[in-house]
């Protein structure tokens, strides 16, 4: 029953329809931007964070103004509202993971690796679907612990 509800968590993860604005990775990389510019965290916390909506105007309050999305997100800001992103990955909680992103960083783990090569991504959606095939896959690739508990609770 545990199983069912995981796979049917992970068909269910959003897809690019489903955010509340179309952003496309691939434009912001080719300007330069690294995963934690906007993703901070990541390398010293449990999660990397979905972006505020004060850290995309510190660039969009002057860049691209007149275009839709960007519109969008202004008026975001204006309404002091965070933008509603929809979580592209996770684990359900049926799951019972507790994945940490930092001592991935930590062992220089790319962000590629989980999430894909952003750098063709023009909207936010799942690329790599996660579950323990790929996560066991990449432990023993890298000489991690397969012990249950060091990813399970």
């Amino acid at each position: 029953m545990n199983r069912l509800l995981w796979v049917l968590s992970l068909a269910a993860a959003a897809s690019a329809s489903d955010q509340p604005i179309a952003y496309s990775h691939k434009q912001h990389i080719a300007l330069g931007l690294e995963c934690l510019d906007c993703h901070s965290s990541a390398d010293t916390g449990a999660s990397a964070t979905i972006p505020s909506v004060r850290k995309c105007m510190l660039c969009h309050a002057k860049i691209a103004t007149a275009k839709p999305e960007i519109r969008k997100l202004a008026a975001y800001a204006t309404s002091k509202h965070e933008i509603p992103w929809q979580r592209v990955y996770g684990f359900p909680s049926e799951a019972l993971v507790k994945f940490r992103h930092s001592p991935h960083f930590r062992a220089r783990i790319g962000c590629a690796v989980c999430h894909g090569d952003m750098t063709q991504a023009t909207t936010a959606e799942r690329l790599i679907k996660h579950n323990m095939g790929t996560c066991l896959s990449c432990h023993r690739q890298y000489q991690a612990s397969e012990d249950c508990a060091a990813c399970h609770y």
